[in-house]
């Protein structure tokens, strides 16, 4: 008896789906990236990003430099760590819960922690390692391989499948051949609108944040120390307490400039809808293969003689 692994068909969709979730989930950390004081920028390594690595040595802000030192060290580490733990389980759940696990801990723990706890390279070099990460674990749709940490080579390819489909000449027979050339645009072009899509609903529940009236915001004031006064005030605008802050902490936390009279607006919205888009893909796992038993047909006693006598040979 043989037994041979058969494939829930299922499994091709949750594994696409799974995919541009994570797609979708760059985007919208990307746009949380650039939109938050110690940040600053995207948290993939792109070319920008490259180019900003030139730029802090030619002027000698070695500061800045470690940190886009960490982003690109992150990513690395991430790739490597995929690399060698892709195929650490047998079963396909377990090994997805691993995948996803480590994809989005660092991307969770970001808002939560690191945003307020330690410096930014550290908050480089957790993200960094998501995007790597993400790129090892999590590429395929189907028969295709594609970039979830950034979108530059998702358009790139969607221009050439769509030149394909659509300036090419084939002939009637090959009609087939046109009709993969569109499903890989649209699937190149359903990646792009994800992208975009995680950035887009970051600003939305930003907006609502920041329209939040005094929900949790922290109205700032310098005394003659130069320690912050907190003063917390609930959703109603009413005071709750009033907390001194170093200016370290003050700076290290929401960056440069002057913090008296300034309010800070809630980011409960933006974390929370975080949290629920990296908790959403455990209920698309993809299921263990079914495991059957096929028996093994005996040769003709001709054939058999026959195959024999070659291997004496």
């Amino acid at each position: 008896m043989l037994t041979a692994h058969v494939e829930d068909k299922g499994n091709t969709f949750r594994i696409a789906f799974l995919t541009m979730m994570s797609i979708f989930i760059m985007g919208y950390v990307n746009a949380l990236a650039i939109n938050t004081l110690d940040l600053g920028t995207m948290i993939t390594p792109q070319t920008g990003n490259v180019i900003w690595l030139g730029i802090t040595i030619a002027s000698g802000d070695w500061p800045l430099f470690i940190q886009y030192l960490g982003l690109f060290g992150g990513f690395v580490i991430g790739a490597i760590f995929a690399l060698f733990t892709q195929n650490l389980f047998k079963e396909r759940p377990s090994q997805f819960y691993w995948n996803w696990t480590f994809f989005i801990l660092p991307i969770v723990i970001y808002p939560i922690f690191l945003k307020y706890n330690g410096y930014p390279v550290y908050s480089f070099l957790a993200l960094g390692f998501s995007a790597g990460a993400a790129l090892g674990f999590f590429r395929k749709v189907y028969h295709m391989e594609l970039n979830n940490s950034m979108a530059t080579g998702n358009v790139r390819f969607f221009g050439i499948h769509f030149a394909q489909a659509f300036f090419k000449k084939y002939k009637p027979e090959n009609r087939a051949q046109r009709n993969k050339e569109i499903t890989a645009m649209l699937i190149f072009l359903i990646a792009i609108v994800s992208f975009a899509g995680g950035a887009a609903t970051y600003v939305r529940l930003a907006l609502i944040d920041f329209n939040v009236p005094h929900s949790r915001a922290i109205r700032l004031s310098i005394n003659d120390y130069d320690v912050f006064i907190e003063d917390f005030y609930d959703a109603e605008g009413n005071f709750i307490e009033s907390r001194s802050t170093s200016v370290g902490f003050m700076r290290q936390t929401y960056g440069a400039g002057d913090f008296e009279g300034r309010s800070v607006a809630s980011n409960i919205y933006r974390v929370g809808g975080l949290i629920i888009l990296c908790v959403i893909p455990y209920l698309f796992a993809p299921r263990h293969c079914i495991i059957i038993e096929v028996e093994k047909k005996s040769k003709d006693p001709e054939e058999e003689n026959k195959s024999n006598n070659k291997k004496a040979k």
